[in-house]
């Protein structure tokens, strides 16, 4: 992650005042830079992809799903046999929103690396057995002129890195609240 980062965000959650004031006027100063850069990508995007990483909310939602693969949608018992030789690597990621009232459904085609990373060996807000924590932050950022970079860093320190060349999602709402046991 180039923008929001591990240490930034142990730095908003310091005891030490001083920390918390450095980490809150780097992550201004890296909000505003991201931003900037997000803007430049647009056209990379597309307008429902830029209006997801721009508009949706996702700060506090819960990972449901994360799928990778050389044929993710195939149906065992369908039409179509399955083609050893067709190598359509996908990842799919469902995400509940952070008041778990939307799920989106994240699709990424043109796969050049993925990395999953739990648990980490750099922790956040993390103890042994843990799950994999709300979804913090995420980026896009350019790999060069023909791939994207999704990251994503979890509460617990999990990240995901999806480089791409396409992405595209679907929003379905759902019942569900972050506060059930109330």
């Amino acid at each position: 992650m180039k923008y929001f980062t591990k240490e930034m965000w142990l730095g908003w959650n310091s005891r030490d005042v001083g920390e918390q004031q450095r980490a809150d006027e780097q992550s201004k100063r890296n909000w505003l830079e991201y931003e900037q850069q997000l803007e430049e990508l647009q056209s990379r995007l597309g307008p429902e992809a830029y209006h997801f990483f721009k508009n949706e909310e996702r700060h506090d939602g819960r990972l449901v799903a994360f799928t990778v693969g050389d044929a993710i949608n195939y149906k065992v018992h369908g039409a179509l046999k399955f083609d050893i030789n067709k190598h359509d690597t996908t990842v799919e990621i469902k995400l509940l929103g952070p008041q778990l009232d939307v799920l989106y459904t994240l699709n990424y085609k043109g796969i050049q690396r993925v990395i999953f990373d739990y648990p980490t060996d750099a922790p956040l807000f993390y103890h042994e057995g843990d799950h994999i924590g709300d979804w913090g932050y995420d980026e896009v950022t350019a790999v060069d002129e023909n791939y994207l970079r999704h990251e994503v860093l979890f509460s617990t320190g999990t990240t995901i890195l999806i480089e791409f060349k396409r992405f595209s999602y679907e929003r379905e709402a759902c019942e569900g609240t972050r506060y059930q046991c109330l």
